[in-house]
């Protein structure tokens, strides 16, 4: 499921990228999350799409959402920070990651072919199936994946740190009835993952306004199947997530959509 990156590519491209976020020139969708602040729960998230050489457009209405419980730290994504004492957040620190990120698969608890029939499909995807984990415990090669464990060897010693997605989907609020797989702390042209950033952040539904997670954004099923009909493979989706004053800050640095027609 994850890309394949020698040393020497990661070499090379350590020396030919810059050492800033850009959101990729081929990226034509991305969802904006901003917060008032690192502590704040509560957000909003507007989509936004670009053809090939024009400016950014608002796509529908801003939604509210929420990130992590103890809202956000700097994450591990499309990007690399020149500053030394920058807070990252770590594994279980209840905060969602905050940077510019790609999106992966999106999963539900229908069969492909239910999704297929249920929605307008143009990612990847995955089923929920009961065999179906997130890979949490990090001595695994399989660490911050979702795979099919019927698939792949075992080779994690905790498996209670893997997150039973079928089960999430069904219980309470049935968080993961649908979701999409935020590629944070994933090897990239910027960084290579890690085993300390934390794993498996995700789009996923709310248990309501003002609930945090333990570290993906949620928003209400409605909404998030407005994002997951909408969002595109071939345009190259992104997650921009910040605090308001620091996509401020980093928007001309980061080349980030204007501020104006985020939430």
């Amino acid at each position: 499921m994850k890309k394949s990156w020698s040393v020497l590519t990661l070499l090379w491209l350590s020396l030919s990228t810059p050492v800033y976020a850009q959101v990729p020139p081929q990226t034509q969708q991305a969802l904006v999350v901003v917060t008032e602040s690192w502590d704040a729960v509560k957000g909003r998230l507007q989509r936004l799409e670009r053809s090939a050489q024009g400016p950014w457009q608002a796509v529908g209405q801003a939604v509210p959402i929420v990130v992590g419980k103890k809202g956000m730290g700097w994450g591990r994504g499309l990007f690399q920070l020149d500053e030394p004492q920058a807070d990252y957040r770590r594994e279980g620190d209840k905060r969602a990651p905050a940077g510019v990120f790609s999106l992966g698969s999106v999963f539900g608890l229908a069969t492909v072919p239910q999704a297929q029939q249920w929605l307008t499909l143009h990612m990847p995807y995955i089923h929920l199936s009961p065999t179906v984990r997130c890979i949490g415990d990090a001595p695994s090669r399989y660490y911050n994946e979702i795979h099919d464990t019927r698939n792949i060897q075992r080779d994690w010693l905790h498996d209670e740190n893997n997150e039973n997605m079928r089960r999430d989907a069904i219980r309470d609020e049935g968080a993961y009835r649908w979701g999409v797989f935020v590629e944070h702390n994933t090897t990239n042209a910027f960084q290579a993952r890690d085993k300390i950033s934390g794993s498996c952040i995700f789009l996923h539904i709310w248990k309501g306004d003002g609930s945090g997670t333990s570290g993906c954004t949620a928003m209400a099923q409605s909404d998030l199947l407005n994002v997951i009909n909408w969002l595109d493979a071939r345009k190259h989706p992104v997650l921009i997530q910040l605090p308001q004053t620091v996509y401020r800050d980093y928007q001309a640095q980061w080349h980030l959509p204007p501020l104006s027609l985020a939430p």
